[in-house]
């Protein structure tokens, strides 16, 4: 199912199909360096392929929310994800972050999908806010926090149990008119 699209991207739900696509991603170390800790990337294939089946599977229950494939529009390849979600125990607070192929990296595809997923977390979902935390090292993912427009709240632990940068939007901070920032613009 296709949740929004930008400029360039489709953001759609996982397919089993996707594995080995998704394994471009996530079976590189110079993403799971940001996604955890340790960090575990990907084994194989087939071990995405079930890590597929749990993420459509978590989906399924709430579609407002998710971790959604990001899909280029010209050719349809899959180069990243972006997410929706509520944090873990966080009182109904809700993150966006992004996980992209380092091949993608440096064209502002990260900062697009955030930018779509924000306008459906204030509009379509009703949020009032959003958060995003960041290993105090991705300077990159900084940097797309900074080019959202999200204020940096300071560093905290509360989420999953490893220090990170807490930075937060609020739906009032969009653009006048009600209109978030455009699609597309600056690298990230």
């Amino acid at each position: 199912m296709e949740h929004f699209s930008t400029q360039r991207l489709i953001v759609r739900d996982w397919a089993t199909a996707d594995a080995e696509d998704a394994f471009a991603i996530y079976g590189r170390d110079e993403v799971a360096r940001w996604l955890g800790a340790p960090p575990r990337p990907a084994a194989s294939v087939e071990a995405m392929r079930a890590s597929l089946e749990r993420t459509i599977a978590r989906d399924a229950v709430a579609p407002q929310f998710g971790l959604w494939a990001l899909e280029l529009r010209e050719r349809g390849a899959v180069i990243g994800a972006v997410l929706l979600r509520p944090l873990p125990g966080g009182d109904g607070e809700v993150e966006v972050g992004w996980h992209l192929n380092p091949d993608h990296w440096g064209h502002g595809y990260a900062t697009e999908a955030a930018r779509g997923a924000l306008e459906r977390a204030f509009g379509e979902c009703g949020l009032a806010e959003v958060l995003a935390v960041v290993d105090p090292d991705n300077a990159r993912s900084i940097a797309v926090c900074q080019r959202l427009g999200m204020t940096h709240v300071g560093q905290t632990d509360r989420y999953f149990g490893v220090t990170l940068e807490l930075f937060r939007i609020r739906g009032e901070a969009r653009k006048p008119g009600g209109k978030a920032p455009e699609p597309g613009g600056g690298p990230g």
